[in-house]
């Protein structure tokens, strides 16, 4: 048969990502913060979306007076509305996001319908990447050093839950008690995990008083001795200038104690003062988990954070029948927003799900404390709701839960896990490390237990987990090994 160019036409079926799709899609990736920013720009730029709260104000002000301005309302209402979107062909979960359809995170709104350009807008914003500006606030830089410090999940979480406590000036102001009651874990690993946050830069962040402050400081300038410890106890006398009795208690010369005043004036007695960005606003939950009377865990969105906006029909209709010319851009404006408003909906509801099922599923932990957060994968949410595994994986990104234990970003809840001898449900890595730094912390220091005994230990416990595996998680933990801790042990 002779091979040769010829034209075939051939009928076949294909996945299309629309630009409105991956609009929505990308509204789920963003938290409430985020979500306004984009919300605000759309107010902007389209006619026919206004705030809720603005809407509300305007019917108190405009109630019609007479029957004749009640029948021009009626007359308006009575108009043809609804844009020529096919909501069936659009999205139900954004479960059908499958790999093939090469999402990129580099898309914007200005190329679509949901946001032509128009007004004074500058085309070169890029909304979804844009999100809220650049500027590293406190709280995000110790999040970094708390990543980059910390290897252990649960030491993680008390230490974000330390920062949440620090005041304008970088001084803790909470009390470890609370919080190791709280998180339902020992005073005693609060106070070391605080002790370590100390090392942190602002040099005296989360100090507990001004002395404390300015000894982290000196310190760190490895001019920390006596004399001036002594001096800090006694920082009244200072501030009321009695020189000669700081002189006689630090037993130090008139120039020494000079000297020793001199370097605390160079320090910051408040470490947090050149940071513009206010501590504790960095973090919004997106959402709230409260027990009511019952002992059952209610779930709601942060409404207070949410945008909410609506359509103002009113407007479309006295435009189009008064304008010919702008009928057409007012009708994609329609579109626009009839879509948002449907991805906002979409977005709500799919968080509120994801939530509910998580709360579900980790109940234990929130009754119980850390020790009893349960392995859980993406797969198993997305299974469970009928969504989507990359659905799930946006819609939990970057956003917060408050609980009556604290604020987690919702990604805790995910964790690997390791098999159990026992007929139990598999055990969280997390509370398998949790275990195994509180068989170290608790052991005798005549006698340092190997990985091979710890390993003894947890299948005690009924976990089923190797010596090579312990040794695994114990250098995550930055905890040294056995030899090496004999050795620290032996200089005590």
């Amino acid at each position: 048969m002779a091979i040769s160019p010829r034209l075939e036409i051939k009928q076949s079926q294909s996945l299309l990502m629309t630009q409105q799709l991956r609009q929505a899609i990308n509204l789920l990736q963003l938290n409430n913060i985020e979500l306004n920013e984009v919300i605000e720009h759309e107010l902007e730029k389209n006619p026919l979306l206004e705030r809720e709260e603005d809407y509300l104000s305007s019917q108190t002000e405009d109630l019609p007076t007479t029957i004749d301005d009640i029948n021009n309302q009626e007359d308006l209402q009575s108009e043809e509305f609804l844009s020529d979107i096919d909501y069936s062909q659009t999205f139900d979960d954004y479960g059908s996001d499958s790999e093939s359809y090469q999402i990129y995170d580099t898309s914007d709104w200005q190329n679509s319908n949901l946001n032509k350009d128009a007004g004074n807008s500058d085309p070169d914003f890029d909304y979804c990447q844009q999100r809220l500006q650049d500027h590293k606030s406190l709280y995000r830089y110790l999040e970094e050093q708390i990543s980059a410090k910390f290897s252990s999940q649960s030491d993680k979480m008390i230490a974000q839950r330390l920062a949440e406590k620090l005041d304008a000036a970088g001084y803790f102001r909470g009390d470890t008690l609370d919080i190791s009651q709280q998180l339902k874990c020992s005073q005693q690993r609060v106070d070391n995990i605080l002790k370590q946050l100390q090392d942190f830069e602002p040099s005296g962040i989360f100090a507990r008083n001004l002395s404390e402050c300015l000894k982290i400081q000196l310190q760190d300038k490895n001019i920390y001795d006596p004399s001036i410890a002594i001096l800090l106890d006694n920082l009244p006398l200072l501030a009321d200038g009695k020189i000669k009795e700081l002189q006689k208690k630090c037993s130090a010369s008139h120039e020494d104690i000079l000297s020793m005043i001199s370097d605390i004036k160079a320090l910051n007695p408040k470490p947090a003062s050149d940071w513009n960005h206010d501590i504790t606003s960095y973090i919004i939950p997106d959402v709230y988990v409260r027990k009511n009377k019952n002992g059952n865990y209610r779930i709601e969105l942060n409404h207070a954070s949410l945008p909410k906006v609506l359509i103002n029909h009113n407007y479309y209709s006295e435009i189009s029948r008064t304008d010919k010319n702008a009928k057409k851009f007012l009708k994609e404006q329609l579109s626009s927003a009839n879509f948002l408003i449907k991805a906002l909906h979409q977005r709500s509801t799919s968080l509120l799900r994801v939530s509910e099922e998580l709360v579900r599923t980790q109940q234990d932990f929130f009754d119980y404390g850390i020790e009893h957060l349960k392995p859980l994968n993406l797969k198993d949410i997305a299974y469970n709701l009928e969504l989507h595994e990359s659905t799930v994986s946006r819609i939990t990104n970057n956003k917060y839960m408050h609980t009556p234990n604290g604020i987690f970003e919702l990604k805790f809840f995910f964790s690997g896990a390791a098999n159990s001898y026992i007929g139990q449900e598999d055990i969280s890595i997390i509370t398998i490390k949790h275990k195994i730094k509180q068989i170290i912390n608790n052991e005798d220091k005549n006698k340092i237990l190997s990985d091979d005994k710890i390993s003894e230990i947890l299948a005690q416990e009924g976990i089923k987990i190797a010596r090579r595996t312990v040794a695994k998680y114990r250098e995550s933990l930055n905890i040294p090994t056995s030899a090496e801790r004999k050795r620290q042990a032996s200089k005590l």
